[in-house]
């Protein structure tokens, strides 16, 4: 799919129908995260995917209060899903690595020296770059953060100390036409409303 077109297309899916996803498009969206840029290629997002129905439904209702998945057709969309991905954040691999002989000059081994989290970053890079994937696939996602049953989670899924799940993005073959959520409610901001010259 020509580029700008995958660009104009993304947006957050929250409905899908019942058709599967197949192991070669979920391998691709994993090659597609993994080409995002990394501070010092350090290379510290993982992926933990998730096909299995009933490991789908289990992690659905535990990281959301309940009853929300059932409050409005677009939240029950969400039930599904054919496939979760969570980028994994890894913050310690970004610590060891900038304690190599070639970063070691940085100083930042201790991770209050970064200005910015990178290891956020670049999760945040490879979760956008499979989201624009999903659309040169032809498949839908959405990403929802995880606030309730971390801790839980972690656990459920094996996930080692010190690694810490960015979010999840549920994803199939979309059922939703018509935008859902704030995009249904808000217009969209002019570009030149967004763009500060030199100065702010």
């Amino acid at each position: 799919m020509d580029f700008d077109t995958v660009l104009r297309r993304r947006r957050m899916h929250r409905a899908f129908s019942t058709e599967p996803v197949g192991l070669a498009d979920v391998v691709a969206l994993c090659e597609a995260a993994f080409r995002a840029p990394s501070a010092g290629f350090t290379q510290g997002t993982e992926l933990v995917i998730i096909t299995k129905p009933e490991r789908i439904q289990a992690i659905l209702t535990l990281i959301t209060t309940e009853g929300w998945l059932e409050a409005s057709r677009t939240h029950r969309g969400l039930r599904q899903s054919q496939v979760l991905i969570l980028p994994i954040v890894n913050k310690p691999a970004y610590l060891s690595r900038y304690a190599e002989a070639d970063k070691v000059r940085s100083d930042l081994s201790n991770e209050h020296k970064w200005p910015q989290p990178y290891w956020i970053v670049d999760a945040s890079f490879a979760t956008m770059q499979l989201l624009l994937k999903v659309v040169d696939l032809g498949l839908g996602a959405t990403f929802m953060g995880i606030y309730h049953g971390h801790d839980d989670l972690a656990e459920l899924l094996e996930i080692p100390a010190g690694m810490d799940p960015l979010g999840i993005v549920c994803i199939g073959h979309p059922s939703d036409e018509a935008p859902t959520g704030s995009p249904s409610r808000r217009e969209r901001r002019e570009v030149a409303t967004r763009i500060h010259f030199e100065r702010w």
